[in-house]
């Protein structure tokens, strides 16, 4: 997860360079945080990663988000809370039509919803207070 200004988790991957073919690969929590550059660089390593055909289960964040335009404005769709179990972590949300266009590039998208997503975030993600008002997109893709 990188924080705004730190260095050191901005050069870490979550997802790693590995050998081999993956059937599927789920992300449950990569995908929402970090900048748009760094959400697509993310999904060039998971397309890369896939055999053809491969399924890609992934998280988003919505701009139906009540975090959306809340924290420090990093870019147009991009903000770090400034308090909390996230202070400094900078999320990016996306619209229907943006998400589609990003995953567009390197998979065939079989379906996205979008949900409320507090009941499914955990306590263990946000251990401080409990996640309200969180709308996430739920994707299912498949390596073009």
């Amino acid at each position: 997860m990188t924080r705004v200004g730190d260095e050191a988790a901005a050069r870490g991957a979550p997802l790693p360079r590995v050998p081999g073919g993956f059937a599927a690969v789920v992300s449950t929590h990569a995908l929402l945080h970090g900048t748009q550059a760094e959400i697509a660089a993310h999904l060039v390593r998971v397309a890369e990663s896939l055999e053809p055909g491969g399924l890609f289960y992934a998280v988003f964040a919505s701009t139906r988000d009540r975090r959306f335009g809340r924290g420090r404005r990093i870019a147009r769709y991009t903000f770090a809370a400034e308090g909390g179990d996230e202070a400094g972590v900078a999320h990016t949300f996306f619209t229907r039509s943006r998400l589609r266009a990003l995953l567009g590039k390197r998979f065939t998208l079989e379906s996205l919803e979008e949900r409320d997503a507090g009941d499914v975030a955990g306590r263990w993600a946000h251990p401080s207070a409990p996640l309200t008002g969180a709308v996430h997109w739920f994707a299912v893709a498949s390596k073009s």
